[in-house]
């Protein structure tokens, strides 16, 4: 198995820019008619372009294969720049090939759609960027009061109708629909996508293994923590570390799945426990639901699980802040025979949580030592007390405190696969 997780990163990326399109590339190129060679460059790029908005519907699908390999938080990373990367090259389609009719109306309908999405995405359903660029995250904080969760779940499954509008307007030219080889494989890849889509949204609806809400418990002010029973979960799918998906059918603006990280181990019992704080119009709208509401369960997901395993002698060094440190408690559960360093940075002592529970573990369990603090940590200051050729980072919690972390140990020459910091941006 593939260890470094940028390298797999790397090949992900490639596969889908290159390998993925490169049999309609080969096809098209080989029967497009010689009246057409002058525009062969711009349809090719209409062509690369609707591969790639394919691969881009099936990444929302939140691929589980894909995720333990990259991280589900890179998936929509890919996502959300493989769209941009497609807008771009259906823009260049577009201007350098004229068309008439219903041909160019369903192509300017589905740029439209397209681009329009884009903008609304970047700002609503791009968390990689908004965690990155302060005054945007600062401007969707303002318009969430109007585009809450929900809506801009149903705005984005636009798309759909923009790719089907790219399937007819393909299917309009006399020329394209010739060159048999490249349809076969136009509609395959299309079909492909399509059940991919299919499958996963009834299994969304349908299927998901449905739990009550047995606990509700405020652990602070507008913080509030979840108990939930689910009799047939496989619990053996959703390992320390993890976050899932819930859904809440019988509520409105709950009914749409949003991830949560886990703070419990979770057993045969089928208990899982999240820590919820009202941050967004989903969470705060959750904090009113009453004991016994019906919560569909998705999950789990993450890589910490992946990277502990694959280094199973080494330390553990739990880097988190804030409330980053949920998935950090299930990790410390289920690991009592682990030696574990954690270090939780939090902006005031108020801001802490599950203290009690942390220092009762660091009384009991000598080979865990637990540092607590008001501020930041110096990531260069605190790896001169780690064999950190014999340690295993896992980080969560504010993308500014990851990103300083990650800084620095790539300056130490830390190896690729003895840390990953999984950001936990929607």
């Amino acid at each position: 198995m593939l260890k470094q997780h940028f390298y797999i990163f790397g090949l992900t990326w490639s596969t889908i820019l290159f390998l993925v399109p490169l049999p309609l590339i080969l096809t098209l190129g080989a029967g497009l008619p010689a009246s057409h060679a002058s525009d062969a460059l711009a349809i090719q790029l209409g062509s690369i372009a609707y591969v790639w908005f394919l691969v881009a519907i099936y990444l929302s699908t939140r691929p589980k294969w894909l995720d333990r390999l990259i991280g589900l938080p890179n998936v929509y990373l890919i996502h959300g720049i493989l769209s941009m990367f497609a807008i771009g090259l259906a823009f260049l389609h577009k201007t350098n090939l004229g068309s008439h009719g219903l041909i160019r109306l369903t192509g300017d309908w589905e740029f439209d759609i397209f681009l329009g999405l884009l903008i609304y995405s970047l700002l609503f359903m791009a968390g990689w960027l908004t965690a990155r660029i302060r005054p945007l995250a600062m401007l969707k904080q303002v318009l969430e009061h109007i585009f809450h969760h929900e809506l801009s779940v149903w705005l984005h499954r636009l798309n759909i109708i923009a790719v089907i509008l790219v399937f007819i307007h393909v299917q309009l030219i006399g020329y394209m629909t010739n060159i048999y080889a490249y349809m076969l494989l136009f509609d395959l890849y299309s079909a492909a996508t399509a059940i991919a889509y299919c499958v996963k949204k009834i299994h969304d609806y349908r299927f998901l293994p449905a739990g009550k809400l047995i606990s509700k418990r405020e652990l602070k002010d507008n913080f509030f923590e979840f108990k939930i029973q689910v009799p047939h979960l496989n619990f053996r799918k959703i390992q320390a570390g993890d976050y899932i998906f819930i859904r809440i059918p019988h509520q409105s603006g709950l009914r749409e799945l949003h991830p949560f990280s886990v703070v419990n181990q979770v057993t045969d019992n089928n208990v899982i426990t999240l820590a919820i704080r009202g941050d967004g119009d989903f969470t705060k709208k959750i904090q009113a639901i009453n004991i016994g509401e019906l919560i569909q369960v998705d999950g789990g997901y993450g890589r910490f699980n992946t990277l502990i395993s694959e280094n199973s002698g080494d330390r553990l060094v739990l880097i988190t802040g804030g409330t980053g440190i949920v998935p950090m408690l299930a990790i410390i559960d289920a690991h009592p025979e682990r030696d574990m360093t954690l270090f939780y940075a939090v902006h005031a002592s108020n801001d802490q949580l599950y203290v009690s529970q942390l220092n009762h573990w660091a009384n009991t369990r000598p080979n865990l030592t637990v540092h607590i603090q008001t501020g930041r940590f110096t990531p260069a200051d605190e790896l001169k007390t780690i064999r950190a050729n014999r340690s295993t980072f896992l980080i969560s919690g504010p993308y500014a405190l990851g990103k300083n972390w990650v800084h620095v140990l790539k300056q130490q020459h830390v190896a690729a696969n003895k840390y990953y910091y999984e950001e936990f941006n929607w």
